[in-house]
């Protein structure tokens, strides 16, 4: 339960911190960006691997750079599900993804 907690914590304010940094991407209530925050978890959870799974040899052959499009793949259909909350552009998502992916890891270094 710690686990899952700190998860949603970390995403939490890493989308909120984003979202400041990123000047398409919005987030306007605090619902929305609880909302945002469950969907993206389980997006990574179940949809991220079978889009890794089936775009494995494209990754291989980028050495691992067609992750990032993955992430922001991710991103933008999280972001489709909450009213409250938009991402556009397809660049602006890939920026985003790679922001939130720097401020999780100094997130979880720092909390856990």
């Amino acid at each position: 339960m710690k686990k899952i907690s700190l998860f949603i914590v970390v995403n939490a304010i890493s989308l909120y911190l984003v979202s400041h940094l990123v000047d398409n991407m919005y987030i306007g209530s605090f619902k929305a960006l609880l909302i945002l925050t469950l969907i993206f978890g389980i997006l990574n959870l179940t949809v991220k691997p079978l889009i890794h799974l089936f775009s494995l040899p494209i990754t291989f052959l980028t050495l691992g750079l067609f992750s990032l499009v993955i992430n922001a793949i991710v991103l933008k259909l999280a972001f489709r599900f909450v009213s409250g909350a938009s991402l556009t552009g397809f660049f602006s998502a890939i920026i985003a993804s790679i922001l939130l992916s720097i401020a999780n890891t100094i997130l979880y270094n720092v909390l856990d």
